[in-house]
């Protein structure tokens, strides 16, 4: 097992440690999650730890608990374990966090700030006897009478753990960032479909219409309205700005793609691959113009305008360089075979990513800020925080593109591989601490003319055998933690405290 999560009590890391050492005497605080999982009669799943735990063996605690390591995340860790301990697969949910310390007779102590994740399962588990003694779904009702009659039988994380969970449904903040973003979505939506069938013939309405209908989480749009709420302004003063967001937003994927020759997005066919590239080109053009139309129905139009040409511009500097990183393919354009980046650094590919993915974050919290009147101390602190937001955004999207999980990510795992992609922050990490030979493998993997799976395969088993992935990870972290100090600038509220889990949600997220 890896060295825990160490933090002090704002939550923020200062170290790591081993778990031996976490658990003497008092306990070292660290990072620990427990998860809650329910079935359809609103039943809770609890397990009896096995007697081989060294603490509270033969204790009733909830369905899973245990720490994420350096290079882990609660969400991840908590799925793994859930499938090891009692064979459950199942979507998860972070709703909430407390601190407690407790001894365990002489044998150390939890120090912990724990994570309370909560998930929906049907059905029986199939536990593992090494790590489960037993196993039982029961009414929470229930639950706490036998918690308040026979305390001795639980551990104190769940006692704790249960009445905060109780507590936050009551009060209702249990992770309002989905239904949120679900809500916003169906706020949008007719917005976008207004803008872009506007001057379309009928015909081609559906071909128009099928690269942003195809999902997505509408969060940038989301960010506006959220953005210009936090600062008391109104949703209709955000929704065809926040419609023009959305709509530049595919209309980059629908480049990216085509100049990726990708064909699958949000797990279905690519535009261009579906309808076929001149047909998509011309697409390309009409989103263009939605983008003119948005502006003209927004509040300050000149403004907006302006803000989403410079937006556009940024991230065509970004998208050439993330071209240029490419360490094969396009022989037939002189361009990228003259330019080419051979080596790549951390800071190319911080320039690269702050121009093609952090730039329309940053752009979305400035104009939400616009449209809820902020003033400039107010607009710099949002621009900030979305630009970090959208840094670690993408560090997030490189780790999944390695490391996903393929029954959860919508894309093929090691498509940067594919793509040869020297812009992926794991693969970077990974290259500078290969030793010499293998690291030359790699980069042979990534310049052949063609790439098969099983050179993927290998290429992903190279990475795996650094700390790739724990650095992006902790790369990441530090534009999480800068994003949510932009918040302490601005007004406290409901919309503030959205903007802090969409940023841990930056990180943690499995697609």
């Amino acid at each position: 097992m890896g060295k825990l999560i160490l933090i002090n009590k704002k939550d923020e890391i200062v170290g790591y440690e081993n778990k031996e050492k976490c658990h003497r005497g008092k306990g070292i605080l660290h990072r620990a999650f427990t998860v809650f999982v329910f079935n359809d009669r609103n039943q809770v799943l609890i397990q009896k730890r096995s007697r081989l735990k060294k603490l509270w063996p033969l204790f009733w605690e909830s369905s899973c608990s245990s720490h994420p390591c350096r290079s882990e995340t609660q969400l991840r860790v908590a799925k793994r374990r859930l499938k090891e301990e009692l064979g459950i697969n199942c979507s998860l949910q972070t709703i909430g966090k407390f601190q407690y310390q407790a001894p365990y007779k002489n044998f150390g102590s939890e120090n912990e700030v724990c994570a309370i994740l909560v998930g929906k399962y049907n059905g029986d588990p199939k536990p593992d006897s090494k790590e489960v003694a037993s196993w039982k779904w029961i009414e929470i009702k229930e639950l706490q009478k036998d918690i308040a009659e026979n305390p001795q039988k639980y551990t104190p994380w769940l006692k704790i753990g249960l009445k905060k969970l109780i507590a936050l449904k009551k009060s209702k903040p249990v992770s309002e960032l989905n239904s949120i973003l679900n809500e916003y979505s169906k706020l949008v939506e007719p917005a976008i479909e207004k803008i872009l069938n506007s001057g379309v013939d009928e015909k081609n309405r559906g071909i128009v219409k099928y690269q942003i209908f195809t999902g997505g989480k509408r969060l940038r749009p989301a960010l506006a309205i959220i953005c210009c709420q936090l600062l008391g302004g109104k949703i209709k003063d955000a929704l065809f700005p926040a419609a023009g967001l959305e709509i530049l937003h595919n209309y980059a994927l629908i480049i990216d793609d085509i100049i990726d020759n990708s064909n699958l997005r949000r797990g279905k066919p690519t535009s261009w691959f579906k309808f076929g590239r001149s047909i998509i080109q011309c697409i390309g053009i009409d989103y263009l113009a939605a983008l003119f139309q948005a502006t003209n129905l927004s509040k300050e139009p000149s403004k907006i305008s302006e803000l989403f040409a410079k937006t556009m511009k940024i991230i065509v500097d970004g998208e050439i360089l993330d071209i240029l990183f490419e360490q094969q393919g396009r022989e037939e354009e002189p361009y990228v075979v003259k330019n080419r980046y051979q080596n790549i650094t951390e800071k190319d590919y911080f320039k690269m990513v702050s121009k093609k993915t952090a730039t329309l974050f940053q752009t979305c919290c400035e104009m939400g800020g616009m449209m809820g009147l902020a003033k400039e101390k107010e607009l710099e602190a949002l621009r900030n925080y979305g630009f970090n937001l959208g840094i670690a955004f993408q560090v997030q999207d490189d780790i999944l593109d390695i490391f996903g999980e393929k029954e959860s990510a919508s894309k093929k795992i090691g498509k940067d591989i594919i793509e040869r992609k020297g812009g992926n922050i794991v693969i970077l990490y990974a290259l500078k601490e290969l030793p010499q030979r293998k690291k030359e493998r790699v980069l042979r993997i990534m310049r052949k003319k063609k790439i098969e799976n099983k050179d993927i395969r290998e290429a992903i088993e190279l990475i795996n055998q650094t700390n790739g992935r724990q650095k992006a990870y902790l790369f990441g972290q530090k534009f999480v933690e800068r994003a949510k100090k932009n918040l302490n600038f601005l007004p406290k509220n409901k919309w503030n405290n959205l903007l802090r889990e969409m940023a841990d949600f930056a990180l943690e997220r499995e697609k």
